[in-house]
């Protein structure tokens, strides 16, 4: 099995949030081209 992590930001870079629609709408892209995702929703912070 081969796995691939695709990490997206959260945040525009003037600090507002990106719209929950464009997780959906990239999430259903990729099921679209590979069949299935699976989703983890933990927020990674750093400095």
């Amino acid at each position: 099995m081969i796995r691939f992590e695709i990490l997206l930001p959260l945040y525009y870079n003037d600090g507002r949030e990106i719209e929950r629609e464009k997780f959906v709408a990239t999430d259903d892209e990729l099921v679209s081209l590979f069949g299935a995702t699976s989703t983890d929703t933990v927020e990674v912070r750093g400095q």
